[in-house]
């Protein structure tokens, strides 16, 4: 199963994502998230791909991310701007596959083997790599090998306090 979580936000792509699912074959596609734009339109663009896609647009609860996470074989975040997003850590907290547009901060996360990257909005490149990505259950337990090195080392809790601490004591040092 390819796993959309998150708020639905147009900026996050899932037309794109819907564009590029329907050429995906073998696959199931849940986008789940508490919707801030319209869903009918996705639902249209959903029904091209043959009853392959489920939606459950609601508020999930805490207590539900990790059955959702757990269920999901391959995590994508198409957007087309942004920065970063709790759902990428979220995704490397569970060990799973990435496949990330080229925006904001996810190169970075992609440098340490746990995502593919994607150019935003191009249907045609992100439908390659989840075909390529469902596929291919080695390249997958690769990236999610990778994702849970990420999660215990340089994006893990530990490494973003003694990032912050060594920030800390450097603008101390400054003032002094």
């Amino acid at each position: 199963m390819i796993l959309c979580f998150g708020l639905l936000r147009p900026y996050k792509g899932i037309e794109t994502l819907l564009e590029a699912f329907a050429q995906v074959p073998g696959a199931e596609l849940w986008i789940v998230g508490n919707p801030r734009m319209e869903v009918e339109p996705l639902r249209a663009l959903a029904a091209r791909a043959s009853g392959r896609v489920r939606f459950l647009t609601r508020f999930v609860e805490d207590a539900e991310i990790p059955a959702i996470f757990r269920r999901a074989d391959l995590v994508v975040l198409p957007y087309l701007d942004a920065e970063h997003s709790g759902v990428l850590y979220t995704g490397l907290a569970f060990g799973k596959p990435l496949v990330l547009s080229a925006v904001g901060g996810f190169p970075e996360v992609a440098a340490t083997g746990a995502a593919r990257l994607v150019p935003p909005g191009d249907a045609t490149a992100l439908a390659a790599t989840l075909s390529e990505l469902v596929g291919d259950g080695e390249a997958r337990a690769d990236l999610a090998a990778a994702a849970a090195r990420a999660a215990a080392g340089p994006f893990s809790w530990d490494e973003a306090a003694r990032r912050t601490l060594d920030l800390y004591r450097e603008l101390i040092e400054a003032r002094q």
